[in-house]
């Protein structure tokens, strides 16, 4: 899903930063999970970007709000896409990781 999304935003490569990455992790994460918002995978992702920080945060959805916009607020991503993605590398390390071991 974050390939997808870093593809939607429309942006040249020298145009991304490590903070967009980490949006698209944020917005996946809103996505595909049915956690309340700031539960603990949010958490750790605003820890690892400002640590206890919490400042940033008002700036962080400003710019996830921003980025949306520019994929056209389409944060939907379909099985096929997904497919289509892995299909690029298929034995790359991150498509066999077992979930379950993560929780």
């Amino acid at each position: 899903m974050v390939v997808a999304y870093l593809s939607r935003a429309g942006l040249f490569s020298w145009q991304y930063r490590r903070i967009h990455f980490f949006i698209a992790l944020y917005l996946a994460n809103d996505m595909e999970e049915d956690e309340e918002d700031d539960e603990p995978p949010k958490q750790a992702i605003f820890s690892f970007l400002y640590g206890r920080n919490y400042a940033q945060r008002p700036f962080f959805h400003k710019l996830r709000l921003q980025f949306m916009r520019c994929m056209g607020w389409k944060a939907r991503v379909t099985l096929e896409e997904c497919e289509e993605i892995q299909a690029y590398d298929p034995e790359l390390w991150v498509w066999g990781r077992d979930r379950a071991l993560l929780c």
